[in-house]
């Protein structure tokens, strides 16, 4: 996993804060994940107001839109 977060995004803590959020909803969800996928996740501006819960959400629908989520949740 890969995460690309530009200097659009805003200061270097709001960009290390998004980096934090994406790697700890890959922690939770890696198990639901297609095995030998990998993925490049590359943050919007809007990531730094969006919060940790609606970033999961959306990692989620962005798996199953790709067809390698195997999760239930």
């Amino acid at each position: 996993m890969a995460i690309v977060v530009p200097k659009a995004c805003g200061i270097a803590v709001v960009r290390n804060r998004i980096k934090r959020w994406v790697r700890e909803s890959w922690r939770h969800l890696q198990s639901e994940v297609s095995r030998g996928s990998d993925s490049v996740w590359i943050a919007r501006p809007s990531a730094g107001k969006a919060g940790i819960e609606i970033l999961r959400k959306e990692m989620i629908r962005l798996y199953q839109r790709a067809g390698l989520w195997e999760g239930g949740r």
